[in-house]
């Protein structure tokens, strides 16, 4: 449940294996008229801003569905897959440095394809990242939770363009608040590309460091501020194996994606 929605486990009226996920951003919460038809643009833009893109990365919705309770969306069901704050939060300690580039690298990769079709999240974090295949240590993270992406004109796989929402912080809850860059909260629609990049550096520094780059937003805006950044040689001073492989990996622009920047 989050900020107008909740996710239920839906099963198919006659065939009892078939099990998906419903988010429904319900009517039954929203105050007045004009929050009714924010939870329908929020549903809309998730589903409307990921037509054409197919990436094993990305949960996609499936169907959109006009109910009596509120929009609701369809998605693939699987009961193993782990959100990536639940892993880090109760196997973080134990996962290996490989596993940890992994999913940095994985995640990478997925914003990668995303951009180069101007399709932008923006308000990227731990939160809306749902990680398959934790039983075997084979981890498939996939992105979830577009409804305040962006996604431009000008990508030939759509013929509108897709405006994000102006207050993406009104639809994260608040730990995912410390992933998304101080500029957020007034970066036009349209700026997506570094606020992406910013949320994907931020959601690796925890990976490596094993914890989140702040305690809350105003921490997060102070440290920036004051320090250099989120600096995980701070973090990993008694590491030296692993700061190693760390660049290594941060210094390989094939592996890394080009994203080395962050």
């Amino acid at each position: 449940e989050g900020e107008g929605f909740q996710d239920w486990e839906g099963q198919h009226v006659s065939i009892e294996t078939i099990h998906r996920r419903i988010r429904i951003y319900t009517f039954a919460s929203a105050s007045n008229p004009e929050a009714r038809a924010s939870r329908v643009r929020l549903a809309r833009r998730e589903f409307e801003v990921l037509e054409g893109i197919d990436h094993q990365g990305i949960l996609k919705v499936k169907e959109y569905k006009d109910t009596e309770l509120g929009p609701a969306l369809i998605f693939d069901h699987d009961p193993k897959a782990i959100r990536l704050d639940h892993l880090l939060r109760d196997q973080g300690a134990r996962l290996t440095i490989t596993q940890r580039l992994q999913l940095v690298r994985e995640i990478a990769e997925t914003l990668k394809h995303a951009h180069s079709k101007r399709l932008y999240h923006r308000a990227l974090g731990p939160q809306s990242i749902m990680v398959h295949g934790v039983e075997s240590g084979s981890f498939t993270p996939r992105l979830m939770n577009w409804q305040t992406a962006s996604r431009d004109a000008a990508s030939p796989d759509t013929v509108h363009r897709t405006t994000g929402t102006r207050h993406v912080e009104d639809y994260v809850e608040d730990p995912g608040l410390v992933y998304l860059a101080p500029e957020t909260m007034r970066a036009d629609p349209t700026h997506g590309p570094a606020l992406d990049v910013f949320s994907l550096g931020a959601i690796a520094y925890h990976i490596f460091s094993g914890q989140p780059p702040a305690t809350s937003a105003l921490e997060l805006a102070e440290k920036l501020r004051v320090g250099q950044g989120l600096r995980l040689s701070d973090v990993l001073d008694g590491c030296g194996t692993c700061q190693q492989e760390l660049i290594q990996f941060a210094t390989n622009p094939d592996v890394f994606m080009r994203y080395d920047s962050v």
